[in-house]
């Protein structure tokens, strides 16, 4: 049942995108296709008792001036060295598909906020990570090999341009399907960048 409400979600979120999307064509002919991909991704660092390294890189299509699309990758080296708990160290690896929409490509024309040049986009993403059993899998910890946690997650956030098609992106999203196994807690906060 649990997967048949996931494939719901996530078919419900790109038809509301299409939708969205129906008015929002290009004026004129739309541009090359090599403008219309972009690049991308994040980069995350944390030290202390618990160390990750996360490098996740993305390519993009922007298929109307509202509506993008892409894949990622992600790979995070994690160690976990509390006192008094068996430390230990894993890989992390997996991969994305998301969509984004612009509600609003500038905060400022919207609402008349002089030069604050921001847009606001809406972002569904289906994220699939290989994760160690026997640090991850919480209902058979003992288990040897890797398992694949699948996780839906919505949101939104703020797109800073700089340059004519890069810019900077603070994305919020919310793990629809949290679990007892999820490596994230809502909401996940990420600062991210496209070129």
């Amino acid at each position: 049942m649990h997967e048949k409400i996931k494939k719901i979600v996530i078919a419900g979120f790109f038809a509301f995108l299409m939708i969205l999307n129906a008015g929002a064509q290009w004026d004129g002919e739309p541009p090359p296709l090599k403008d219309r991909i972009f690049f991308g991704g994040n980069f995350a660092l944390s030290f202390g008792n618990a160390t990750s390294i996360v490098v996740s890189p993305l390519a993009g299509y922007q298929i109307t001036p509202k509506l993008a699309g892409g894949a990622g990758l992600r790979y995070e080296y994690f160690r976990y060295d509390y006192p008094g708990y068996v430390p230990y160290d894993t890989h992390i690896f997996g991969g994305s598909v998301f969509g984004r929409y612009m509600i609003i490509n500038s905060i400022s024309e919207a609402l008349g906020l002089g030069d604050f040049n921001s847009g606001i986009f809406l972002q569904a993403e289906y994220e699939m990570l290989s994760l160690e059993s026997q640090y991850f899998d919480l209902t058979n910890p003992n288990s040897d090999g890797r398992f694949y946690l699948h996780s839906m997650l919505v949101g939104g956030g703020l797109f800073q341009p700089i340059g004519r098609k890069g810019g900077f992106l603070i994305t919020v999203l919310w793990n629809l399907n949290e679990s007892y196994n999820s490596i994230y807690a809502n909401p996940i906060l990420r600062f991210g960048f496209n070129f």
